[in-house]
């Protein structure tokens, strides 16, 4: 009897390293399973390289924060980082379209942008969110013909509407000429998982990239976790007080004593959960309120058999 226990706390030991060991090795490359990188190519000579790189997602207010920068090649640059005509950016920002000018002569300068996300914070930790980076280069047309022919006009308007997200009038492209645009994405922030591809409008110099978001695997992993041992540690107080409450023997504190704390200690273990939105989404009606409410049931049922015991014990000697 004694080598069975030994062999069998041997075994226990030895199977919780080797998931330790397993889980370690799992994460140590968890980025790549998370992160996004895109890139696009353009055969024009005349070409910006706009690099985005996401730094922040925040879902409770549906915004998520790119910093940008821009190299050019070509005629338009007198190196990559000075442009020898006037250029224009326009992106679908958050905010409504957002301009950013260059003008000519002067070194571009980085930018920061925040874009919307779409999507149901209330699925946490099934959450998924869709995010469009729509963008648009332009420069100054050189020679503007003084009689538009209709078909021209017809095209403007098409290429006007190839991106809605950007508000973009017909006024913008009788003006000025799209910039062949070279894309280069980095999307790497923990908690969050990036799926995408580039969104291009051949011949129209307008690209954009579609991305979908949702929690990292390691993410949803930890939440279910949480969310059972929340429901484990409420329905073992239950299942204490109950067996307590139909027991003849002594009566036992014990029982009242766990669900007082765990009344306060669930909200901790609630926001162990990374990036756990405020109460009310679907994993707290799956097993947080339940957890809550199964031990203050558990509670006020001991502290009531605790006096109505007391009454009858009294009254016993009373008699």
């Amino acid at each position: 009897m004694w080598n069975k226990t030994k062999t069998v706390q041997a075994l226990v030991i030895l199977l919780v390293f080797v998931a330790y060991v397993a889980i370690l090795f799992r994460n140590l490359n968890e980025s790549d399973r998370r992160s996004l990188h895109l890139k696009s190519e353009t055969e024009a000579a005349n070409q910006a390289l706009v690099s985005i790189r996401v730094v922040n997602v925040d879902p409770s207010t549906g915004e998520m924060t790119a910093r940008i920068g821009v190299q050019l090649a070509g005629s338009i640059a007198k190196d990559e980082f000075t442009p020898t005509v006037n250029l224009k950016l326009l992106l679908n920002s958050s905010r409504g379209t957002q301009e950013f000018e260059f003008p000519k002569g002067r070194r571009l300068s980085p930018i920061e942008a925040v874009f919307s996300l779409d999507g149901n914070m209330n699925k946490y930790p099934f959450d998924s969110y869709e995010s469009h980076l729509g963008m648009l280069m332009t420069t100054p047309k050189r020679t503007r013909q003084k009689q538009v022919q209709a078909g021209t006009d017809e095209e403007e308007k098409e290429s006007a509407n190839a991106f809605p997200q950007l508000m973009v009038g017909t006024t913008t492209f009788q003006e000025s000429e799209p910039v062949p645009v070279r894309l280069d994405l980095s999307a790497s922030i923990p908690r969050m998982k990036f799926e995408g591809k580039i969104v291009e409008v051949p011949g129209e110099g307008v690209e954009g990239i579609a991305l979908r978001l949702t929690r990292a695997g390691n993410v949803i992993v930890l939440s279910v976790l949480v969310m059972v041992l929340m429901m484990s540690l409420a329905i073992s107080v239950l299942l204490m007080a109950v067996s307590m409450l139909t027991s003849d023997n002594g009566f036992d504190l014990l029982p009242l004593s766990l669900s007082l704390t765990l009344i306060f200690g669930l909200p901790a273990l609630r926001n162990v959960q990374p990036g756990v939105p405020p109460v009310g989404v679907m994993g707290d009606y799956l097993s947080f309120i339940w957890a809550e409410n199964i031990v203050g049931i558990s509670a006020v049922m001991i502290m009531v058999t605790w006096l109505r015991r007391s009454l009858r014990s009294k009254g016993q000697k009373a008699e």
